[in-house]
């Protein structure tokens, strides 16, 4: 087994990570947090009053292969609705 790989920490290939987005105006959003646990980042997620979402990114040898939306949470105010 070569020196630098380490059995407690073995490379990743494969890794989710799971940020939130909220929404701060009609057509903004912005990234409140990233996680590696979608438990943790749901629960934050759940704490805002705004529109929010949890969305999850598939990183392969470090290069992001997928983005899929897991929840969308808080007011959903449509466009019509506020005329």
């Amino acid at each position: 087994m070569p020196e630098n790989v380490s059995l407690r920490n073995p490379p990743m290939i494969r890794q989710e990570q799971y940020e939130i987005w909220v929404q701060s105006d009609f057509l903004r959003w912005d990234m409140l947090g990233s996680f590696r646990d979608m438990d943790v980042a749901s629960s934050v997620a759940a704490n805002r009053s705004a529109r929010t979402r949890v969305i999850c990114l598939t990183f392969e040898h470090g290069k992001m292969i997928s983005q899929n939306m897991v929840r969308e949470l808080g007011s959903h105010v449509r466009p019509e609705q506020t005329m």
